[in-house]
């Protein structure tokens, strides 16, 4: 994601995709305040695939001591620097030029921006190692969320522009992109949910589950997880209710004491797998849409919402659901 580093001060100035500088308080999105400044005085923006300066101001802009042609986009280059007009002469240098992406940016001990950050993906687990926070993007209505994992399942905050959230080692900041991606025709899976089996391998000790995916003309090999035995146990409770008759939109929901008690786990470690195997169902089936939703979630219960599984332990198959014919 592209940063300048302010001259003087050394601040980390992350830049939207569109990204203004000047005097006017409430529509620039950095603040110059100098009378000598225009009140949008500079412009910065991702076009193409590179990012591009353009002068809107009365008194100037210079890029590398060279005066811009006002309203004349000029493309930037890594350690270029941009110097503005007034007392201060306030001087930007260019330090990283990566295309607009929303981000979490690591604060430093006073709340200001360093030059680490987290990329944000569709679903995310900070630390990675050992994940204190789950910070997701809710499909429905695009907005960021997050969920500390030792707290109530489901319990989760809306993020919005500046929000801070900590773990026990850092606070971040979210930072988003403002990116409009162009109108394009685009190729658009008609694979849904419901066309994908879900193909567990389970040893005769149960002590290593594998799960492969496979849908039309593709097969997905999620390898081995800790959480798959997790996410296989909960489609043994599915598979239980479709045997006892129970209409498919209510199979498979069991109280989260009840399956961490089976599984012998305390209930942060359970909501540490239950977001890991989210995470890697979003990550590894992003063309799919209700892929984070396989692992399905509501107060006090869970379930794995898949149509179609089988589950083989040793080289036997132990269950075997399918999607009831709609003929």
């Amino acid at each position: 994601m592209a940063y300048l580093i302010e001259a003087d001060t050394d601040n980390v100035i992350y830049l939207h995709a569109h990204h203004s500088f000047g005097r006017f308080q409430y529509s620039v999105d950095t603040l110059i305040s100098d009378p000598s400044v225009s009140k949008i005085h500079t412009i910065i923006e991702w076009q193409g695939n590179e990012w591009q300066v353009r002068d809107l101001s009365r008194n100037g802009t210079w890029l590398n001591s060279k005066r811009l042609d006002k309203d004349h986009s000029q493309t930037l280059k890594l350690h270029d620097v941009i110097a503005l007009p007034g007392n201060d002469g306030k001087q930007f240098k260019v330090a990283n030029l990566d295309k607009p992406q929303d981000l979490l940016i690591v604060l430093d001990e006073y709340a200001k921006p360093t030059s680490e950050f987290i990329c944000l993906a569709n679903y995310n687990l900070i630390p990675e190692e050992s994940p204190e926070i789950a910070v997701f993007n809710q499909r429905e209505s695009g907005f960021w969320c997050f969920e500390h994992l030792d707290g109530p399942m489901l319990d989760h905050t809306i993020l919005i522009e500046n929000d801070q959230l900590s773990d026990s080692q850092r606070s971040y900041q979210l930072h988003l992109s403002h990116l409009e991606e162009a109108t394009a025709l685009r190729d658009v899976s008609n694979t849904q949910l419901a066309d994908l089996n879900f193909i567990f391998h389970l040893t005769l000790d149960e002590e290593s589950a594998e799960l492969t995916v496979r849908g039309p003309g593709e097969e997905i090999d999620l390898h081995e997880r800790c959480h798959h035995y997790l996410t296989l146990n909960l489609a043994r409770y599915k598979a239980q209710d479709a045997a006892n008759g129970v209409h498919e939109l209510s199979q498979g929901w069991v109280e989260t004491e009840v399956i961490a008690r089976d599984l012998g786990i305390d209930s942060r470690y359970l909501n540490i797998q239950i977001h890991r195997a989210r995470k890697q169902f979003s990550d590894a089936l992003a063309h799919i849409e209700d892929a984070d939703s396989i692992i399905e979630r509501k107060l006090r219960k869970v379930r794995f919402s898949a149509s179609n599984f089988e589950i083989y332990k040793g080289h036997q198959l132990e269950e075997s659901v399918k999607r009831a014919s709609s003929n």
